[in-house]
């Protein structure tokens, strides 16, 4: 959901890809579903690893688990690193991948508004 959200809030001006250290392999519908409530679009994602990244273009690093995520990468990005302690919403029903969404729409909008201003 992050990738999404950014890339539309950001426009041109950000390049955002997600990525996890245990990926699924599948990007799960209520994900995608999610993100059309939310006036986003899923097109385009997939399910991919940390090591998938090119870590030479990357600025910012953000973990949607907290602290751990980020001490858990397996290699240094260099890049400056914020934890965003947020729940996986897999396997919850789609009102909790709502209220995932928002506070990820939220963080994204702030995060946006301090780097691109």
């Amino acid at each position: 959901m992050a990738e999404s959200i950014a890339r539309s809030i950001g426009g041109d001006r950000v390049r955002a890809c997600s990525a996890g250290l245990a990926p699924a392999g599948f990007i799960a519908e209520p994900t995608i579903r999610t993100l059309e409530v939310m006036g986003y679009s899923g097109d385009g994602l997939h399910s991919k690893g940390v090591d998938e990244i090119d870590d030479s273009s990357v600025d910012l690093v953000i973990s949607l688990l907290g602290d751990t995520g980020l001490n858990a990468l397996p290699f240094d990005f260099g890049a400056r690193g914020e934890a965003w302690p947020i729940r996986d919403p897999f396997g919850e029903d789609e009102t909790f991948y709502l209220h995932v969404g928002r506070q990820i729409e939220a963080r994204v909008r702030d995060m946006l508004a301090e780097e691109l201003d």
